[in-house]
């Protein structure tokens, strides 16, 4: 059978990026989304049939750097090899029928997968402008297409623009500039700010349709944080448990209803997005009440016990100004204080950000912050509920 060489995905078996509208969203197990209909009736049904093997009240959490070495960051590989697989054809091509590739990603992804992918395949991966310089025009070209390297990666499209009425001169440019070129060019971009540059300016028009990961359903998102836990950096062999029986969360047992629930919960509640699901499971990581009561549970193993997943609670305070300022953080992938009074001039930053941080939906990373990865699938929740518009994978 013949193949398109002009087809990015066309001749790889291994699982590769698929075309935007395609996403398939992971659903929540049967008895999570009747407990989410009838909250009161399933908590009366746990509390009679439910006694927790171990008290959460006795469980603790870790500092940020011991747990880095237990459940270790993710680099992401299986999506940084789908962008390999999909594009690996098409790179090596000399006159491929499209010059210009989108890839579209969900928000929140702070490892910056799409340039770790060009830095390992040795491509030019282009900076973005100082966003002080935005909302000025560009005088000159802002790529340099004569650079040596075959591949030029844009990896977010989200810092080339600030959203105000002077802030669109550089990605339009850029958008131009690279619709023109002949040189293979990917361009990155977070969902959220790829559905307000359709809207704002019509890159749609300009760029080919986008391409994004495959979801993470139940079995990938257990076999992905399996590895990741086994790749820990201490010489201690953790055994990782569920808090509510005591029994092994990657357990060899393929009919373990309780594994299969959890992990399918996972994969609904952080909407197959993997760098969220890995957040969401590192936050349920609980260590010991002390060590003799856990060597009399089990007295050949370094235990680390799993608690159930938690929900995310919003301030009820101010919850409209509260959703205009996580939807600019979304678009632009984090926003300074100054930048946040530019990006939403009828909000008061100063006033709405402690708030937003005190109740987890918000991380600061020096003078910047953005929405924390945990909370991103209650965010964009309650922007749906509100009736915002909603960005697409």
């Amino acid at each position: 059978m013949s193949t398109d060489s002009h087809d990015p995905k066309s001749t790889h078996s291994k699982r590769t990026l698929q075309p935007l509208g395609q996403y398939d969203w992971p659903t929540m197990p049967t008895d999570e989304s009747l407990r989410r209909i009838s909250w009161k009736l399933w908590k009366r049904y746990r509390e009679k049939n439910d006694d927790p093997f171990i008290a959460s009240e006795s469980l603790h959490l870790a500092n940020r750097r011991r747990l880095n070495k237990i459940a270790a960051p993710p680099a992401c590989g299986p999506v940084v090899d789908e962008l390999q697989a999909t594009f690996a054809d098409w790179s090596d091509d000399e006159d491929p029928a499209r010059w210009l590739q989108l890839v579209v990603m969900s928000p929140c992804d702070s490892n910056n997968i799409l340039r770790s992918w060009a830095k390992r395949e040795s491509y030019h991966v282009v900076s973005p402008p100082p966003r002080s310089s935005l909302l000025t025009r560009p005088k000159e070209s802002v790529i340099d297409f004569d650079c040596p390297e075959k591949v030029l990666v844009v990896p977010r499209l989200e810092r080339w623009f600030l959203r105000h009425h002077d802030g669109l001169g550089y990605v339009r440019r850029l958008l131009t500039e690279a619709s023109e070129a002949r040189r293979h060019c990917v361009l990155g971009c977070n969902s959220w700010a790829w559905q307000f540059l359709c809207k704002a300016i019509g890159a749609n028009l300009l760029l080919p349709l986008g391409l994004t990961f495959e979801a993470f359903g139940k079995d990938r998102l257990k076999q992905w944080l399996l590895e990741l836990s086994s790749e820990n950096e201490t010489e201690t062999q953790w055994v990782f448990r569920f808090s509510t029986s005591g029994n092994k969360v990657f357990t060899k047992d393929p009919s373990s209803d309780e594994t299969d629930n959890y992990f399918a919960k996972l994969a609904a509640t952080s909407l197959g997005i993997p760098w969220v699901a890995w957040h969401l499971w590192r936050q349920g990581l609980r260590f010991g009440p002390d060590e003799d009561q856990q060597k009399e549970k089990f007295p050949d193993e370094t235990t680390m016990w799993v608690a159930a997943i938690e929900e995310m609670h919003f301030p009820s305070a101010d919850v409209d100004v509260s959703l205009l300022t996580l939807q600019a953080l979304l678009i632009h992938d984090g926003l300074t204080s100054v930048e946040l009074d530019l990006a939403t001039p009828s909000v008061d930053a100063s006033n709405i950000l402690p708030s937003l941080l005190a109740a987890d939906l918000v991380e600061r990373d020096g003078d910047r912050y953005c929405v924390a990865p945990a909370a991103y699938p209650a965010v964009r929740t309650k922007l749906k509920d509100a009736g915002f518009p909603m960005d697409q994978l």
